[in-house]
């Protein structure tokens, strides 16, 4: 059986992407313990779901708080004063730099986080009864 980073692929050499070794290829030390890199044990995923969306849904307040709070109103009723309350808006609500949109990326990195975490604790159970059923087969 050729190394695939020890997953077997059946006999067929499957295309499934669950099936891939990129993608379920257990990571190294080096990898695993990079920064960056977040490690979650099996039974520990549904807590860390719910501890990313009770923390996307604080996120959610305070993109919404943020739009009200960085929204700058003219001082006064001349040219200068609607210029520069747009601009001092644009810096806070629109810029690719600006606090809002680095809010709404934290959000969706959230988002994609709570996605695999998902995706991951599926796939497992899948795995897991698959095994129960065939074990029962062999056995019953």
């Amino acid at each position: 059986m050729a190394d695939n980073g020890g997953i077997y692929r059946g006999p067929t050499g499957n295309n499934d992407p669950r099936w891939q070794a990129g993608w379920t290829a257990i990571p190294t030390r080096e990898e695993a313990t990079r920064p960056g890199t977040l490690r979650i044990d099996r039974d520990k995923i549904p807590e860390a779901i719910a501890l990313f969306r009770n923390i996307k849904e604080r996120m959610d307040d305070l993109a919404e708080e943020a739009l009200t709070a960085l929204k700058v109103e003219p001082m006064a009723e001349d040219r200068v004063s609607f210029w520069v309350a747009a601009e001092l808006t644009a810096k806070g609500l629109t810029e690719p730099e600006c606090a809002y949109n680095a809010i709404k990326a934290f959000r969706d990195q959230l988002q994609g986080m709570i996605d695999r975490l998902e995706n991951t604790q599926r796939l497992m159970t899948s795995i897991e009864d698959t095994n129960r059923r065939g074990l029962r087969g062999q056995h019953g």
